[in-house]
């Protein structure tokens, strides 16, 4: 019976997150190709929302003023509103990637979009990295990826859009375009 350990070049090869390269007999050399979103900076924006509504409502609770209209107002935010904006943080987290195949990448812009768009190398036209006030903070960016034939393709929240753009770009030079 063999044993296969969670990190073995045989569970790596089947992992669709790895790609594995055999450069010479004995030696692999593997290469990421899937990336994710930045938990951090989906939940961010949510997150500091409720805090600025909870500073707000105890501040004014504190003060002898919980049952005024802005103290009910504030209350209904943090039970309404931050909960829809955590759940439309998870859902874009878990689906939220970009996949780098072998002649085609797919980018899943995530949530509220439903299936990923799929772009030859060779109809990229142009890269290119963005970052908000959040990205700044978290390190997280969206990668843009200009077409050929459609809109472009926005990417947002990647974790490390900077490796991404890197090796996003050396697969479009081995297919025909650099950037």
């Amino acid at each position: 019976m063999a044993d296969f350990g969670i990190h073995s070049d045989i569970m790596d090869s089947a992992d669709s997150q790895i790609e594995q390269q055999n450069i010479r007999p004995g030696e692999v050399q593997r290469r990421r190709v899937a990336w994710r979103a930045s938990a951090l900076a989906l939940f961010l924006p949510g997150l500091t929302v409720a805090a600025g509504y909870a500073a707000l409502w105890l501040f004014l609770y504190l003060n002898g003023r919980g049952g005024d209209a802005l103290a009910r107002v504030s209350l209904m935010v943090l039970v309404i509103v931050v909960p829809f904006l955590l759940a439309h943080a998870g859902l874009r987290l878990s689906t939220t990637r970009l996949t780098l195949r072998g002649a085609h990448l797919e980018a899943h812009p995530g949530f509220p979009a439903r299936d990923p768009v799929i772009v030859a190398y060779p109809a990229v036209t142009e890269l290119s990295l963005r970052r908000g006030i959040s990205g700044w903070i978290t390190g997280a960016g969206s990668l843009v990826i200009e077409r050929e034939n459609g809109a472009p393709v926005v990417v947002s929240g990647l974790s490390n859009p900077d490796a991404a753009l890197a090796d996003l770009s050396a697969r479009r030079a081995v297919h025909g375009k650099s950037v």
